[in-house]
């Protein structure tokens, strides 16, 4: 997992520093037009708990909606994040949250977890049905400008509607369930774990919100790491999304 880290650390990186080098507005530079700097995990201060303690303030929010809120998945994927990152009742970042157990069967209880909690992102795997009315309640609130940002991953909701309310949304080219789900054991349901361990790093390692620039395909492509990424392209109307994109079928052997 080191190596994966090191990886991850490399292409937030080379993706912001190509960005700003190229387009000073793209919302990475501090107010005085400085490049602002990366503290890498690695040498971040070490949390009684063994974990990395990224420098900055607010936790990370994880929701896991449908198709991976299974008892198995579950279990195995916060155990992964808080040994990466520790979670935030010990001290560490990331507040996960099941739905529907953990909210009480009601989605729009997700906005009370945010407002009780400072967070620095949302990542939602699996956003269940009416998620992005509750995150434009939201973003009404911080007048469509939220110093967080909120990653969909493989979401059930409406996809305009997530495109609409979300930094941007990343889906497989068919359902997740038929492409990247299925047997925790497999080769892509590591994928699926990889991808969301991957995202929490990334939401943690960026400055700030992330614009939706011609940069924006770089950095999903970062998060998904060896999973080839492109832009979502509507089959009706040919047009192409702005923060909308899917993952390509992984080769067969």
């Amino acid at each position: 997992m080191k190596g994966k880290k090191s990886a991850v650390l490399l292409a937030v990186c080379a993706v912001l520093f190509w960005g700003c080098k190229e387009k000073k507005a793209s919302g990475m530079h501090d107010v005085s037009g400085n490049i602002i700097e990366i503290q890498p995990r690695e040498s971040a201060e070490k949390s009684s708990g063994g974990h990395a303690r990224i420098s900055g303030s607010g936790n990370i929010c994880v929701l896991f909606g449908y198709g991976f809120n299974s008892g198995d998945f579950t279990s195995r994927a916060i155990e992964t994040l808080s040994r990466e990152f520790g979670l935030a009742e010990n001290g560490g970042i990331v507040l996960p949250a099941v739905f529907p157990d953990d909210l009480h069967g009601r989605i729009s209880n997700l906005k009370e977890l945010i407002d009780r909690n400072t967070v620095r992102a949302v990542i939602l795997l699996g956003a269940p049905e009416n998620t992005h009315a509750v995150l434009a309640r939201i973003l009404e609130e911080w007048n469509e400008k939220p110093a967080f940002n909120i990653f969909s991953l493989f979401p059930q909701d409406d996809v305009l509607g997530q495109e609409g309310t979300c930094n941007f949304v990343l889906d497989a080219q068919v359902s997740p369930e038929a492409e990247l789900g299925g047997d925790l054991q497999s080769g892509t349901d590591e994928d699926i774990l990889s991808i969301l361990v991957s995202s929490v790093e990334y939401a943690a390692l960026l400055p700030g919100v992330l614009p939706q620039d011609s940069e924006l395909h770089a950095h999903v492509q970062a998060i998904a790491g060896k999973r080839t990424v492109v832009r979502y392209v509507d089959s009706e109307t040919g047009i192409q999304s702005s923060n909308h994109f899917v993952i390509e079928p992984a080769e067969q052997p």
